[in-house]
C-alpha cells in the first residue's frame, strides 16, 4: 500500500506561522505515517558568509539545539524527523532541497520572519507556491 504522503517538507524559521505549519505537518505525519523534513535556512542577508564560515560549528550547533524540542516531540509521536540546516537565500535553498529529495507535499506558514511581505503571503511562501511542482499547504 502506497502512502498518500510519505515525505513532508516543512520550511521552518521559528516564526509563529512556521510553528503552526509544523504542528499541522506532525499531525498529518501521525495520521499517514509520513516522514517530516524540517528545513531551516540561515539567511545570507542576516549573517554574512565570512561570519558563518569562521563560526560554522557554533552557529550550526546552536541551530540544532534550537530544534531539539521539536525532535523530542517527533520521537514521542513516533514520527521520523529529518533536519536540514541550510545557508543562503531561503527560496533558493528550499527549492534546491525540493529538487534533491522526493517530497510529496510542503506544509509551511503563511508568513515567516522576513520583512519583505505581500498583503497576504510572505515572500518565501509566495515564491514556493508559484514554482512548486508538488502541493503546498499554507497554514494560517
Amino acid at each position: 500500500m502506497t502512502k498518500i504522503f510519505g515525505n513532508i517538507l516543512v520550511p521552518y524559521d521559528h516564526s509563529p506561522h512556521s510553528k503552526i505549519a509544523l504542528d499541522k505537518a506532525l499531525g498529518m505525519a501521525e495520521l499517514t505515517g509520513a516522514d517530516v523534513t524540517l528545513a531551516h535556512v540561515i539567511s545570507d542577508d542576516k549573517i554574512p558568509k565570512k561570519i558563518i564560515q569562521s563560526n560554522e560549528d557554533s552557529i550550526f550547533s546552536h541551530e540544532i539545539e534550537f530544534l531539539n524540542p521539536i525532535e523530542h516531540e517527533a520521537i514521542e509521536r513516533k514520527i521520523v524527523l529529518k533536519e536540514e540546516i541550510l545557508y543562503g537565500n531561503a527560496v533558493k535553498e528550499i527549492q534546491n532541497l525540493m529538487k534533491k529529495q522526493n517530497f510529496d507535499i510542503v506544509i509551511m506558514g503563511r508568513r515567516g520572519n522576513t520583512r519583505i511581505t505581500s498583503s497576504t503571503l510572505g515572500s518565501v511562501s509566495n515564491a514556493l507556491i508559484q514554482n512548486s511542482k508538488i502541493p503546498v499547504l499554507v497554514a494560517a
